[in-house]
């Protein structure tokens, strides 16, 4: 009768560590099927404002003073004379920055009433005192004897735009490349071009014809050095 108890017991506690003594099951290291893995991160490169699919990467504006490839030019506009390339007026501002394909210029017209640029009556100069029409963005080889149509500038309105001899325009049937031939040299001829001068003459009319604007600049090339 004694033994009883002391069974009873022996059992109960082994009872008690059988519960204690499991382990908890290891997680797996594979996640279930229904599992959610995201995706690798990716880069936007952007695209266009039609929502087109990109075709090349996005190209970064150019620093100020690295001017296409190959040789670098350091600029300055001697006429009017002015260190941030800028002509300030009642009517307009201006900014021009020359690189080594065209003579780039940003116009906000200050004026109550519209303006109108008379691309037909800008003219280039070159280094060696040649004149030429100049043209801007959009005319094309076949178009460089054709009359350009005036652009207007509304009121407090920015535009942007460049300026280039039509002598550089490339003719499609001969030449390769682009459709243009770059304004400066890039090559070894460069160095021959420090203290040479060239210059543009930028023209503009008012709604009402009653004031015409001209704004030549000339630009001189002060040095140049191989891109690193």
């Amino acid at each position: 009768m004694k033994r009883v108890p002391s069974v009873a017991c022996a059992l109960f506690a082994l009872g008690i560590l059988g519960g204690c003594g499991g382990s908890a099951p290891s997680p797996s290291a594979t996640p279930p099927t229904d599992a959610v893995v995201p995706a690798a991160p990716t880069t936007a490169q952007g695209s266009p404002s039609t929502g087109q699919p990109l075709q090349h990467p996005v190209p970064n504006d150019q620093p100020a003073d690295q001017l296409a490839t190959g040789w670098r030019y350091r600029i300055e506009m001697t006429a009017p004379p002015n260190d941030n390339f800028a002509i300030t007026t009642r009517e307009f501002y201006l900014f021009f920055k020359p690189d080594t394909s065209a003579v780039h210029f940003r116009i906000e017209n200050r004026r109550g009433v519209a303006a109108k640029i008379l691309w037909d009556e800008c003219r280039f100069t070159d280094w060696y005192g040649r004149q030429s029409k100049a043209v801007h963005r959009g005319v094309t080889y076949e178009r460089r004897d054709m009359s350009q149509d005036i652009t207007w500038i509304q009121p407090n309105q920015m535009y942007a735009d460049y300026l280039i001899p039509v002598d550089i325009l490339n003719d499609p049937q001969v030449a390769t490349g682009g459709g243009q031939r770059t304004l400066l040299p890039t090559d070894l001829r460069a160095q021959s071009m420090v203290g040479k001068t060239f210059s543009c003459k930028l023209v503009l009319g008012s709604a009402n014809e009653d004031i015409r604007f001209e704004f030549p600049c000339v630009f001189k090339i002060v040095s140049t050095y191989r891109e690193q």
